[in-house]
């Protein structure tokens, strides 16, 4: 068994993968890895030694390992309320219900939610989310007691009467949680 100096050979094979430069800083130097390492929600190591990490979006301030300061509703835009709505309409309307298993879909919905996330202030990033998902959950709420009260024992997956969403859906207590002056959040009734 041969005994050597392990360091040695670890950065002898990084500075190999890196095209023989001297910094190894990048150990796979001008692989696909290393070229998208700032791009997207890729954390770089800068990222993590300065605190400003990214989620897998690459949206930088949301982060909630040991927070709680951030469940709070504050104004979102019309047009992401609006978006809300027609992902909750999509989960009733093709999936009776439920969030269906189209990652393509999810990713849509998340990544227009994230790209407007970059355009908030870094600290209003993961209270905008909260709100958004409170809204998602509120009027998801909602519609399910609105079927449950036109048919009794109605649960999310099962088919639900043709004409009755669109009699929900056009009901002012739905609509008027994503309506109303623009950034704001009247229409929650939300309790948190």
């Amino acid at each position: 068994m041969r005994v050597v100096n392990n360091n040695q050979g670890i950065l002898q094979f990084f500075s190999r993968m890196n095209g023989n430069r001297a910094n190894t800083n990048k150990p796979f130097g001008n692989t696909a890895l290393s070229r998208r390492s700032s791009a997207g929600g890729r954390n770089t190591l800068e990222d993590f030694l300065s605190g400003h990490r990214k989620n897998s979006y690459g949206v930088e301030g949301m982060c909630v390992t040991g927070r709680s300061d951030y469940k709070k509703i504050i104004p979102v835009s019309d047009e992401m309320k609006q978006h809300v709505l027609e992902d909750v309409k999509m989960g009733y309307y093709k999936y009776n219900g439920m969030s269906g298993d189209n990652e393509a879909e999810w990713d849509a919905y998340y990544r227009k939610n994230n790209e407007y996330f970059k355009i908030l202030k870094k600290e209003d990033r993961l209270s905008a989310a909260w709100t958004l998902n409170q809204l998602h959950l509120g009027i998801s709420k909602k519609v399910t007691a609105a079927i449950k009260a036109e048919v009794p024992g109605w649960t999310a997956g099962k088919p639900i009467p043709e004409g009755l969403l669109d009699k929900i859906f056009a009901d002012e207590s739905i609509t008027s949680m994503v309506s109303g002056k623009s950034g704001t959040t009247e229409g929650f009734d939300i309790k948190i």
